[in-house]
């Protein structure tokens, strides 16, 4: 069984032909969702969506298209289409500002800056753990 340097190098080993793959499902006008597999071991909520969202621009897909692989299409990929992943009256709309446009590059998901969720805006400072005083 190979142990977890050899999975590595095979994966990145296969990152070519995975990225000319996406690119020919994605130039043949087949939508392409984002998604991850969170939660596996070694894979964490949050950087894997990250690390995911800059596979996709990094195997060719233009930024814009990215965003909508992660809104849009997702939703649509999960029939929540009618209710999520884009802004419109009526629909569930959480939503990040970022300092930077991810149109340009998906890495300005990196600059996080709010966060609005059920209505309610946060700054990216609130949301971070804050340190725990320890009891006497």
């Amino acid at each position: 069984m190979p142990g977890l340097r050899e999975m590595a190098q095979g994966f990145l080993d296969a990152e070519p032909l995975a990225a000319q793959n996406l690119r020919k499902v994605h130039d043949a006008g087949i939508p392409i969702a984002l998604g991850t597999d969170a939660g596996s071991p070694l894979t964490l909520h949050g950087i894997a969506v990250q690390a995911e969202l800059e596979a996709l621009q990094d195997a060719g897909l233009s930024p814009a298209d990215v965003v909508l692989a992660a809104t849009r299409d997702a939703a649509r990929a999960m029939g929540r289409d009618p209710v999520l992943g884009t802004i419109r009256k009526g629909r569930i709309a959480d939503l990040l500002v970022l300092a930077e446009d991810p149109t340009r590059d998906v890495r300005a998901f990196r600059k996080l800056l709010w966060v609005i969720r059920g209505g309610e805006m946060r700054s990216i400072d609130e949301l971070r753990p804050q340190p725990q005083t320890p009891s006497p």
